[in-house]
């Protein structure tokens, strides 16, 4: 065995300031001060292991104290021709002392240094002191070196070097020039054991070298380490299958295929891959870190359309270019955060292999996320063109299949399910007469036929479910017979004959669980004038006669009337509040003619307080009133208090899960859009 032998860190260690690796910062501000002459007493070097503290600070002592004019010099580098710079490489210069303060911590340390600091050098211009993990010392060391350091002789200078400045002493902070060593890059690492191939003639791939650069992790003694090992493997050549097996590595094609798994949702293969981790000897923990930097890559490729970001061979920046477009940035992202969960889990879990099988069975049974925007404005389209959505809807939402089940009787048949008309044909406004005007009005005088005929007044569908009446014939629109104000007919006038019923119309079904709307059974007709006592007939009750505001000649039963219009309308115009305003009732004209419209909370309430303006102008339309109308939304406190008594206390995810269970047409939804309850 040569004895001349020297690791590839020792025999390639950096001379100058030309040859450090990524501090050109910290060597120009340093030949900067020599240029000048304003060196100081003491200087800090902090950084990370590996990226040249203790190289630059020798550096920087043999430059000092080179014997070579600054004028003969390269851009004042050491010249390593005169017999300081050369007794310095070979060991044997008295004028510069390097201590390892991890072992020469104590206060006796420090003040036999104190001591040998007053001793001139010698044949030299400076006696530089180079303390390596200089925060190793113990306080009081460290309060022993102060008053040495503040004020030292005019030939000594202190050079600290340390990877944790924050363990230093304030006190010796500020005494000291702090200069801070970045971390040196993979490319800059490949760069670098590139040009030591080209020296030793060697032959690396480069997916070889790139592979050693991310082993050094930022630290180039620990990249030319890994050199080391992987040219006593290999040989002369540098091949990367045979490198990554012997270095542990989990190969990119693994994790290109567990993605690959992931998509496809085939869970016996992440399976199956975990058993290859095991069985290759592969660490979890460096498996879940590689698998968290192959979603990174990933995610960086389909966010910046570019894989410059990426510490890769250019055929895999391609790959991964290429295989980032199966992903979109919310999946890469979900997918991000179960990995690195597992990566705490794994840490402290005694089932490790477990934890880690979980993690890629999450991985798989994750479906595809969607932006919420974009659904939001799909269902404004579905809303706003009921065509396309019957069209496009799964089976459970088309009209063969009704979301809500039928409240009707047992013994009533299904009727398929038909969009309800936009508006009622328009009806000649009616009053009728009160039951003492007709008393006082009546005239023994026998009217004319064509004052007889009633005039019947077909009221529009009442959303209020209204409790049925006797009458076997169910689901017709009401038809009351009603006379205009005219003389009232002679009490023998033959009661006229019911109109022919109408064509059954279904019930509609209403979102979310809501009921559905309920078609009054019709009244029996009322008669013309009460039948005389004598006869033995019975008196029916005359119907309750609608209020009328006068203020604006309009009642309530007019509003309930089109108000089925109303709400169509506005959802044509803005979905949002004609979906809150489906919800809501007309309920009562208050004083000043307002009419008071019955809301389920406060929330739809805040919120169509908002539209009121242009719900009022609808209502308006549809009334074909000439007068502004005034609205205001009041609570339904009975409605209210039902919603707080029985959902208060529910748990919002456990209510959503049951509405899922049971509503056909929210199961739809979630089915329609891949949605998932996360909470």
């Amino acid at each position: 065995m040569s004895d001349r032998y020297l690791v590839t860190a020792r025999k390639y260690r950096p001379q100058t300031f030309r040859e450090l690796v990524s501090q050109e910062h910290v060597a120009g501000t340093l030949k900067n001060a020599m240029r000048l002459d304003r060196l100081a007493h003491a200087y800090l070097f902090c950084g990370p292991r590996g990226v040249g503290k203790t190289t630059a600070a020798r550096i920087l002592a043999k430059a000092i104290n080179c014997t070579t004019p600054i004028a003969e010099r390269d851009e004042y580098e050491p010249c390593r021709q005169c017999d300081s710079c050369r007794s310095f490489e070979e060991g044997r210069n008295l004028n510069i002392i390097e201590i390892d303060a991890a072992s020469n911590n104590s206060v006796e340390d420090v003040r036999s240094l104190r001591d040998k600091v007053r001793i001139p050098p010698q044949g030299a211009k400076k006696k530089v002191y180079i303390i390596d993990e200089v925060h190793m010392l113990s306080n009081a060391a460290f309060n022993a070196l102060l008053k040495t350091l503040e004020e030292p002789p005019p030939h000594v200078l202190f050079i600290f070097a340390t990877t944790e400045p924050h363990k230093v002493l304030p006190t010796i902070l500020s005494r000291c020039q702090r200069f801070d060593f970045r971390r040196i890059t993979v490319p800059e690492t490949v760069e670098r054991l590139r040009l030591i191939c080209d020296e030793e003639g060697l032959t690396a791939d480069e997916a070889s070298l790139m592979l050693i650069a991310r082993k050094g992790d930022g630290a180039l003694r620990d990249a030319l380490s890994v050199f080391d090992q992987a040219v006593s493997l290999c040989g002369t050549t540098l091949q990367y299958e045979a490198l990554a097996q012997a270095l542990g590595v989990v190969d990119a094609d693994l994790f290109f295929d567990v993605t690959q798994k992931v998509i496809a949702n085939d869970r016996a293969g992440l399976l199956g891959f975990v058993q290859t981790v095991m069985l290759r000897g592969y660490d979890l923990q460096e498996t879940l870190t590689g698998l968290a930097e192959h979603l990174r890559n990933l995610l960086v490729a389909r966010t910046m359309q570019s894989t410059d970001l990426i510490e890769a061979d250019g055929a895999t920046k391609t790959r991964y270019e290429r295989h980032a477009q199966d992903f979109s940035e919310n999946d890469l992202l979900r997918l991000l955060m179960l990995v690195a969960e597992a990566e705490e889990t794994v840490k402290t879990s005694v089932q490790p292999r477990l934890r880690f099988e979980l993690a890629l069975l999450k991985m798989a049974s994750l479906g595809t996320s969607a932006d919420l925007h974009r659904l939001l404005r799909r269902l404004d389209e579905l809303e706003k063109n009921p065509a396309l959505a019957a069209a496009q809807a799964s089976p459970a939402m088309r009209p063969e299949a009704p979301a809500v089940p039928s409240t009707k009787e047992p013994t009533a048949k299904t009727a398929p399910v038909q969009p309800l008309p936009q508006k009622p044909p328009a009806q000649p406004e009616v009053v009728r007469a009160a039951p003492e005007r007709e008393a006082t009005e009546a005239k023994p005088a026998e009217p004319k036929p064509a004052e007889l005929a009633p005039v019947p007044e077909i009221k529009a569908l009442d959303p209020q479910p209204e409790p049925p009446t006797d009458d076997e014939d169910g689901g017709l629109p009401i038809v009351e017979p009603v006379l205009p104000l005219s003389p009232s007919p002679s009490a023998h006038t033959p009661r006229p004959a019911p109109p022919a019923p109408a064509p059954s119309i279904p019930e509609a079904p209403s979102l979310f669980g809501q009921p559905a709307l309920k078609r009054r059974r019709p009244a029996p007709p009322q008669n013309v004038h009460p039948e005389p006592a004598g006869d033995g007939a019975q008196q029916e009750p005359e119907p309750e006669t609608p209020i009328i505001d006068f203020h604006f000649g309009i009642s309530v039963e007019q509003i309930k009337r089109v108000w089925a219009s109303v709400v169509a309308d506005t959802k044509r115009d803005k979905v949002h509040v004609g979906a809150l305003l489906q919800h809501t009732q007309p309920a009562r004209i208050g004083r000043g003619g307002i009419v008071e419209v019955n809301v389920p909370d406060a929330f739809h309430q805040r919120l169509l307080r908002i539209e009121v303006d242009h719900i009022a102008g609808v209502l308006q339309h549809a009334l074909q009133h000439e007068k502004t109308l005034a609205i205001e939304f009041v609570v339904d406190t009975a409605q209210s208090a039902d919603v707080q008594e029985s959902e208060v206390e529910a748990d919002p995810f456990e209510h959503m899960k049951r509405l899922r269970q049971e509503n056909e047409l929210i199961r739809a939804l979630f089915d329609q859009f891949g949605g998932e309850l996360v909470w």
